[in-house]
């Protein structure tokens, strides 16, 4: 896996410093889990990639880093011979560690105070360090990760890349007869095989309501389906696309349904623009799908996220507003609400592609131009 540059580093080191400063902090404490949501808050500060468990990363006025992590130990460092943090403690009490390792009447921005952080863990700082005065910090730290360097966009693009290939090659193995579970499985095969660190692939068909990790069904001569993969690419950037088949052209309603979705996804690419509302793709989506009588009223489901080093991250669309600036990258993937006639016949035929925020309108960072897959029968 591969880490920052000696410059990334810095840039980063540095972000920090101005956020603590800007703030009046006199250290950061980064709250880790490892899972695909969170784990890039580790990543992002230390190069240290969180595959399990709990860690809590402290950084001090001076910038020295110590990393508390479970006795699971579910962490590695992306590159074992170039080290960021200065000190790995393994401990069952990393309250009492970062007690320890900041100074006792600080002022401390925690990024994930309110949730992520176990109770526990802070009850037992609290008690160990009662002068301590805990902020949370986490989204002034989103705020500042969310614009992407020139080379997070490169690590974007290189896994925007490596997913191109991935849908070549499947799209030139599918048949009818085909099980489910080994078309995912070659799914798996091919993204590891490209150095991608984690992540899922799932299908869908009618008249599924949603996405499958496998079944051992087999694809059928008339099925139209959706291959949706969300992978972290070898520099554990995440890129969620979705691409939609048929064995010869698919019925005209369903392409009319796909149509009207591909409408809708270049409706809301083009509201994506610096100095608007994360709301306004809402709007963009809303007015599209009415012009084909549809709708997503009442959907919780996100319409789109922010994604990068984490697979979910701020604004999510609906549920975290954030104004849009210049070098955000957002995974888009416009949710409608289908009744079961639709999805009888068509399923859950949808556009997804990662779009990033430029003067001119959010750019695709995977497709130019969207395509319908027609394999041979």
């Amino acid at each position: 896996m591969r880490g920052a540059s000696d410059g990334e580093r810095a840039r980063r080191r540095d972000a920090l410093r101005d956020i603590a400063g800007d703030h009046g902090w006199d250290a950061l404490v980064v709250c880790g889990r490892g899972d695909e949501f969170v784990r890039g808050r580790s990543q992002w500060c230390a190069d240290v990639f969180h595959w399990a468990g709990w860690s809590y990363l402290s950084i001090d006025g001076e910038g020295r880093t110590v990393l508390f992590v479970d006795p699971l130990a579910g962490f590695a460092h992306v590159e074992p011979h170039r080290i960021w943090v200065d000190e790995v403690v393994i401990t069952q009490e990393p309250g009492r560690g970062l007690a320890g390792a900041l100074p006792s009447t600080a002022t401390v921005g925690v990024v994930g105070l309110g949730e992520l952080a176990a109770l526990a863990h802070l009850a037992e700082l609290e008690r160990t360090a009662p002068g301590l005065r805990l902020i949370d910090a986490t989204e002034a730290f989103d705020g500042v990760r969310a614009i992407k360097s020139a080379e997070e966009l490169a690590n974007l693009e290189e896994t925007s890349a490596i997913l191109r290939t991935v849908f070549d090659a499947l799209a030139a193995e599918l048949r009818p007869g085909t099980l489910i579970r080994d078309v995912l499985a070659e799914a798996h095969r091919l993204c590891r095989q490209h150095g991608c660190v984690d992540g899922i692939a799932m299908l869908s068909r009618p008249p599924m309501s949603t996405f499958t990790h496998g079944l051992d069904e087999p694809l059928e001569r008339d099925d139209v389906f959706v291959i949706d993969l969300e992978w972290g690419g070898p520099s554990g950037y995440w890129l969620e696309l979705r691409r939609c088949f048929s064995f010869g052209s698919p019925p005209d309603d369903v392409r009319r349904l796909w149509e009207a979705r591909l409408e809708t996804f270049e409706a809301c690419r083009e509201a994506i623009r610096p100095g608007t509302s994360s709301e306004g793709i809402l709007a963009a989506r809303d007015r599209a799908y009415a012009r084909h009588g549809l709708t997503a009223e009442g959907s919780v489901v996100y319409s789109a996220h922010g994604i990068g080093i984490d697979s979910l991250e701020p604004p999510w669309v609906p549920g975290k507003h954030r104004e849009l600036q210049e070098g955000m990258v957002l995974s888009l993937h416009p949710d409608a609400r289908l009744d079961d006639a639709t999805l009888a016949r068509a399923g859950l035929v949808s556009v997804g592609d990662n779009v990033l925020v430029t003067p001119d309108g959010g750019r695709r960072l995977t497709y130019d131009v969207e395509e319908w897959v027609t394999l041979e029968r």
